[in-house]
């Protein structure tokens, strides 16, 4: 019973969830501590951005408006699917 006590004490409320995200888990981490403490641990520092990136993300966030630009002027909701379907296949007409 000890090796499985800390599993059926989480099946309750939110437990199910965690236990399930925990099996799904792409990486593996450590299991909580059974006292009750809470372990803190220092962030990852991601590298800066280049300035590659940098313009990168300025042309997708000028791609991004263009697009709700092009949303916006729909007259209703048949229109905005139909303008968001053309935009999913490529064939926005007068959007490019």
């Amino acid at each position: 019973m000890g090796s499985t006590q800390g599993t059926y004490d989480r099946i309750g409320g939110w437990g199910l969830f965690t236990l399930m995200a925990d099996a799904l888990a792409v990486g593996w981490r450590e299991p909580a501590p059974r006292d009750g403490s809470v372990s803190v641990q220092e962030p990852e520092r991601l590298p800066a951005a280049g300035w590659l990136d940098r313009i990168d993300h300025w042309f997708w966030l000028q791609q991004q408006r263009d697009r709700e630009r092009y949303l916006a002027q729909a007259k209703d909701v048949f229109d905005l699917e139909a303008r968001i379907r053309d935009l999913e296949r490529g064939s926005a007409r007068g959007f490019y």
